[in-house]
């Protein structure tokens, strides 16, 4: 890594996000469901945020910003909501 390097660079970002996710997934299998749930949608939240402050060039250009932001952010709360509102065991 050289010193013009940013410390995420889009390969590395592309691994961790998935990577991320499912360790969420798996503490949430594992520990306890409602945290996993709380943690996830807390994830998509950060992941619409980050989709919306990404460098145009650097981001993925299948779909526009707001797309991606609007559905990030739906789930996002979906599942925020589905872990407050729900006993998960």
């Amino acid at each position: 890594m050289t010193d013009s390097e940013p410390l995420l660079a889009a390969p590395r970002v592309a691994i961790l996000a998935p990577l991320g996710g499912a360790g969420i997934v798996a503490f949430g299998v594992l520990v306890d469901a409602q945290a996993g749930v709380l943690l996830l949608g807390a994830f998509a939240i950060a992941g619409a945020v980050a989709r919306i402050y990404a460098p145009g060039a650097r981001a993925f250009a299948v779909r526009s910003r707001a797309v991606d932001s609007a559905v990030l952010g739906f789930l996002g709360v979906a599942l925020l909501l589905l872990g407050l509102t729900t006993p998960l065991g």
